[in-house]
């Protein structure tokens, strides 16, 4: 009995080492056409254990799996407004008679935990072409919305992997400022928010990611930056509403900067699942905020202020939504 216990234990290791082995040799490649094989059940565990370690990030159990996996398209860079309801005055709490997942239970922004995080491990994020020059760099503004939407060459568009997405490819679409912050730490709200929105590499625009949610609760990934008063101002935002403030058109065109000056790479975060903070309030997000806050001046908050219409001044800043059963993870 002993024995065929043994031998039984001995199949099973070498088993383990062969899919891992496999499950190697076939990212290597995921592109090529190839006809049925062995390799392909590796490949179909893998899949299996990374849709998982997303599930357990939503329902608060965090696990890393180590896929590599290249994306089949990339995002157009389609822009995305919001809607008419959202654009009039209305009261958020009736968002949800027009916008029914507007009353769902996992919905943003939230007030985040200052204490208790859930510590997760895992590899860093990584930020691909954040160094790259765009091709061009365009500012949007209406006295509503202030959006930032820039254009790469195919190969080079910037995107996000690794910690709380796993192996899924994140593109950037656009950076969009709030004042003042939407998301709250240990109810403290902070002067400005940016939120850097990405697509899943799977969808080829905003709108497709969006129709997705039924089956998709990640598809979009969206990188918070909260700014704080300090001495000085962090140069990428300093730029940012200074182009605002001296452009007259809607659309104006701003000197190329790689992403990486707006939005710097970080590896300290907390992450959740959630929902945009308009509607339709889809809940397809995975939202990453900087651990640490960004520096800012009171006189570029000034300029800030000057940038949005008298009557929808914190219009546009959806209040703080239950957490509910929701956890929230630490990534350092």
């Amino acid at each position: 009995m002993k024995s065929a216990l043994k031998e039984l234990e001995l199949h099973h290791n070498e088993l383990d080492k062969w899919h891992k082995y496999a499950s190697f040799t076939r990212t290597q490649d995921q592109t090529t056409t190839h006809p049925n094989t062995l390799f392909d059940d590796a490949d179909d565990i893998q899949r299996q254990l990374d849709n998982e370690a997303r599930d357990k990030i939503m329902l608060g159990k965090p696990k890393t799996v180590w896929v590599f996996r290249l994306p089949t398209e990339f995002p157009q860079g389609s822009t995305y407004s919001l809607p008419r309801c959202a654009r009039r005055l209305v009261n958020q709490n009736q968002w949800h008679k027009l916008y029914p997942q507007c009353g769902g239970r996992s919905q943003s922004p939230v007030d985040l935990p200052a204490f208790g995080l859930i510590k997760a491990k895992g590899r860093h994020l990584r930020f691909i072409n954040y160094d790259n020059i765009p091709r061009r760099l365009t500012l949007s503004k209406n006295g509503k919305q202030i959006v930032l939407y820039g254009e790469w060459e195919y190969c080079h568009q910037p995107l996000v992997y690794g910690g709380a997405a796993h192996s899924r490819r994140y593109v950037f679409h656009s950076m969009i400022l709030h004042y003042h912050s939407e998301h709250r730490i240990g109810g403290l709200q902070y002067p400005l928010e940016t939120q850097v929105l990405h697509i899943s590499a799977e969808f080829r625009t905003l709108e497709e990611a969006l129709a997705s949610s039924s089956r998709d609760h990640q598809a979009l990934l969206v990188i918070v930056n909260l700014y704080k008063f300090k001495n000085h101002t962090h140069r990428g935002i300093e730029e940012f509403l200074n182009v605002a403030n001296s452009s007259l058109g809607i659309n104006t065109s701003i000197t190329p900067r790689d992403l990486a000056f707006f939005n710097p790479p970080l590896k300290e975060y907390v992450c959740y699942q959630g929902s945009l903070t308009y509607p339709p309030c889809t809940e397809t997000v995975l939202w990453l905020v900087r651990a640490r806050a960004l520096p800012v001046t009171r006189e570029i908050i000034k300029i800030a202020a000057n940038l949005f219409e008298d009557d929808v001044k914190g219009s546009f800043i959806r209040q703080p939504q239950p957490l509910n059963d929701r956890k929230v993870f630490y990534f350092n």
